[in-house]
């Protein structure tokens, strides 16, 4: 889309929620619009305002941004603040390229036959790569809250991404316990309410868990009609159906109900395949669960509120918990240090010990989201690492300055780097796919600034409850028969319920006949970048001492069979390319 004298040219994948505002300023300014459309707010916006329209933004967006009005045509690509939409950048042979998914470079020829050593050691740890990394030693992804200048004939690398920061803050930071109940209530009522703007029927995808129940209630009334909802389980096996709590939610809120059954051997048989539709390995396990609903979404609907992005800004993980718990950790130590490894097999445990002996706040939160702990790492990669430098992305995201609130932190981090850069990389890939737009409102800007404001202690308590304020402030608006499920004392101490799969059995006899030969045997890629001694010691623990190690079997699997390129998937929205003139 172009401005007035087409010298000004944006492409955008996502939505801008406040574009209705920012259209009427603009006209007061004088701009002239041609559509309804918000993408044109983009292009006015920037004539007007320029890098100071990404402050003014509420949305879920990546665009390239093409502005001619000077000497030189430039190229400017932003990514919204926390990264619901990747955005992905490369230069190849005296070409600037930008895509939604790595697999379009892919596809298209112009990613870089090297893979870049220091990625194999950061992937270990958080079982993606962080931002601004990729495999690729030519390809980049632009970090959430960050934009990127580029002229037409730079060739500087790696690319100097800026980081910008919305202007969104609460009109008065609540200061009791009931004030922020209230607050919290009202300001995620209105983040729903403003994403269900759309020109087609909006419905929800509805797991049972809290967060999906909510946005679901307040959908079902502010909608003339109540949304129609989707959830997914596993048909064959009652202990990974999750379907029982969708259909219990979706009675008690009265809105209708599509339920996606698969059985376990479809899922095991379809899941290889999805592990190198990504474009680069991220051994998320929900990645296929969501693709598989979006699918059936698809059929019916185009835009889906879900409760993605509710835990990390919120303290939703067991592992927000153990930073509050922290302190009395560190008085374990010696205990912690003398149980022997065989008591070590809960991966909570193995992360208590590992955090409790890092030397500063970076290197501990990095250990706290670790798969393989950042020493063990390093003995795995046949490269000389650092560990520090792999606490690197963990750094680049901490605040300046501590305000003696670890916790918080904490969750600005996981926010920012697992949320960005694994779930909601995975989600917009698996809608996508399926022609599906998929909506975050606990990701809303406005919503976030509130939330980040709020102590930490009304986010995990001094027990270690998760969630424990937000919960009490929806407790009365859910139905009376869902709230001991939702919001009382087991939602708030127990296990984290997710997309829970079948990979866990799986791996235990996968580990016993094939994960050898699989990993190290002939055709095995790891080999080339792995220690193949490193990779046999930790199949032996997990056989030998009953250590199944699930996450770290997960994560190399993931890695071997994105390395062996089993299919190569074309991306439905291919790399728009940015050269030189022939002279240059």
């Amino acid at each position: 889309m172009a401005n007035e004298d087409h010298r000004v040219w944006v492409v955008l994948n996502g939505e801008l929620y406040n574009h209705l505002d920012l259209r009427r300023e603009l006209e007061r300014r004088g701009h002239e619009f041609r559509t309804q459309a918000d993408t044109e707010v983009l292009v006015h916006g920037w004539e007007e305002w320029g890098t100071g329209l990404l402050e003014r933004l509420n949305g879920m967006y990546a665009f390239g941004l093409v502005d001619e009005r000077g000497d030189a045509p430039v190229l400017w690509l932003a990514r919204d603040p926390v990264g619901v939409k990747p955005l992905y950048v490369g230069l190849t042979r005296g070409t600037w390229w930008f895509a939604s998914e790595l697999a379009a470079g892919r596809a298209a020829g112009l990613l870089s036959s090297e893979l870049r050593p220091a990625a194999f050691g950061e992937y270990l740890v958080y079982r993606f790569v962080p931002s601004p990394g990729t495999f690729y030693p030519n390809a980049w992804k632009v970090p959430p809250g960050h934009f990127l200048r580029i002229s037409v004939d730079s060739r500087a690398t790696p690319p100097a991404f800026q980081p910008y920061h919305p202007r969104f803050a609460p009109a008065a930071v609540p200061t009791t316990q009931s004030e922020w109940k209230e607050a919290l209530r009202h300001s995620l009522a209105t983040a729903i309410k403003r994403q269900l703007m759309s020109d087609v029927p909006v419905a929800s995808l509805l797991s049972g868990g809290v967060d999906s129940t909510v946005i679901t209630l307040v959908m079902r009334d502010g909608l003339p009609e109540p949304p129609a909802a989707f959830a997914v389980g596993f048909s064959d096996n009652r202990d990974l159906d999750e379907l029982g709590a969708a259909r219990r939610a979706a009675k008690a809120l009265g809105v209708p109900l599509t339920e996606v059954g698969i059985t376990e051997a479809e899922y095991r048989a379809a899941w290889p395949r999805q592990v190198a539709a990504l474009g680069e390995p991220i051994a998320n396990s929900s990645a296929l669960m969501v693709g598989i609903l979006c699918r059936t979404v698809g059929r019916s609907h185009k835009v889906v509120l879900t409760g993605q992005g509710a835990d990390e800004p919120l303290g939703g993980y067991p592992r927000h918990a153990a930073e509050r718990l922290y302190p009395l950790a560190r008085l374990a130590q010696p205990l912690l240090d003398r149980l022997p490894e065989r008591l070590l097999s809960a991966d909570r445990v193995a992360r208590l010990r590992r955090t409790g002996r890092a030397r500063d706040e970076a290197r501990r939160f990095a250990e706290t989201l670790a798969v393989f702990g950042l020493d063990e790492a390093v003995a795995f990669t046949r490269h000389a690492l650092d560990p520090d430098a792999l606490a690197e992305p963990v750094r680049r995201w901490l605040p300046d300055g501590g305000d003696g609130d670890s916790v918080n932190r904490l969750l600005l981090v996981d926010a920012r780097l697992s949320l960005a850069d694994d779930l909601l990389i995975v989600g917009d890939h698996m809608s996508m796919a399926a022609s599906v737009e998929l909506r975050v409102p606990f990701l809303d800007l406005e919503f976030l600034a509130l939330v980040e404001r709020m102590p930490s202690t009304y986010k995990i308590s001094r027990l270690g409850e998760r969630k424990w304020l937000y919960r009490n402030a929806v407790d009365g608006l859910l139905p009376r028969e869902l709230r001991p499920g939702l919001t009382g004392w087991r939602a708030r101490l127990g296990r984290k319920l997710g997309f829970s799969t079948p990979l866990d059995a799986w791996f235990r006899a996968w580990l016993a006949r094939d994960a050898e030969p699989f990993l190290l045997g002939r055709g095995a890629r790891t080999p080339d970048y792995l220690s193949g001694d490193a990779v046999r010691r930790l199949l032996a623990e997990a056989r030998d001492q009953g250590r199944p190690r699930s996450r770290q079997l997960m994560s190399l699997y993931v890695l071997e069979g994105w390395l062996r390129g089993a299919e190569t998937p074309v991306a439905a929205t291919p790399p728009v390319l940015l050269s030189a003139p022939a002279s240059s």
